[in-house]
């Protein structure tokens, strides 16, 4: 049976009439945390780099470790209060534990990230038996996008390492690509994190190790982890993780 869902508008109607958009139009788009003298937050390239906002998209399926992989976002990055994330939370009420619930009463501990930063996150939440896969919850969390500078997803159980919003900008500021897209199978978080958020380890997954399956598509097995040879910039790879 169909069933209609829903979905969060784009935030804007398409500004380069679909033509490739010219650079200098480009460097307009993006919103910063704080405004210009004019108090105009969409500021472009012309914004701090460490003021520039970052949208976090998240598709969760019945996912316990959704709520705490928000907090630690917030709670690790350098400067959270230019943070939005936008949730697809794909539920079952009564039995699962909502993305952005508090893991305590915000009366009991208000410094919480759930919280504290409550204003910025965002949450589109899905009956889980209307799921359809993972392609789909990311598209409508795409559609939650608001204009930030940068824009990134992520699964829902991931943990952050201290400064994360620092550190990503710095990588894909270093390849002096505006096209770039940094991407990557994640690391084990065991025994490679210490109790403040830093990193222990010096390697890195490469997409690399993957071959053309039935029908063109494309299988990922698992990817090599090594320390990198090059410096100073992300390794180029073959494939988008």
């Amino acid at each position: 049976n169909d069933t209609d869902v829903s979905v969060p508008k784009f935030w804007m109607h398409p500004i380069h009439n679909g033509e490739l958009m010219p650079h200098p139009l480009a460097m307009k788009i993006g919103t910063c945390s704080v405004p210009d003298n004019s108090g105009n937050y969409v500021r472009g390239e012309d914004c701090p780099q460490h003021r520039r906002t970052i949208f976090v998209a998240i598709a969760s399926y019945r996912d316990f470790e959704c709520r705490t992989t928000v907090e630690n976002i917030f709670q690790r990055a350098r400067h959270p209060e230019r943070i939005r994330i936008g949730v697809v939370d794909q539920i079952v009420n009564d039995l699962d534990v909502a993305c952005d619930a508090p893991i305590v009463p915000c009366e009991t501990d208000p410094e919480q990230a759930l919280c504290k930063y409550k204003h910025q996150i965002d949450v589109f939440e899905l009956e889980a038996h209307l799921s359809v896969g993972p392609v789909f919850a990311r598209s409508i969390g795409n559609r939650m996008y608001r204009g930030e500078y940068y824009a990134m997803q992520c699964d829902a159980h991931l943990t952050f390492v201290r400064d994360w919003d620092v550190d990503v900008i710095n990588q894909i500021e270093s390849t002096g690509n505006e096209m770039a897209v940094l991407t990557t199978y994640l690391t084990d978080v065991v025994d490679n994190i210490d109790k403040d958020g830093h990193s222990l380890i010096e390697t890195r997954p490469i997409m690399c190790n993957s071959v053309f399956k039935d029908e063109g598509k494309i299988e990922h097995d698992t990817q090599p982890e090594e320390k990198p040879k090059i410096k100073g910039s992300p390794q180029l790879e073959p494939w988008f993780g």
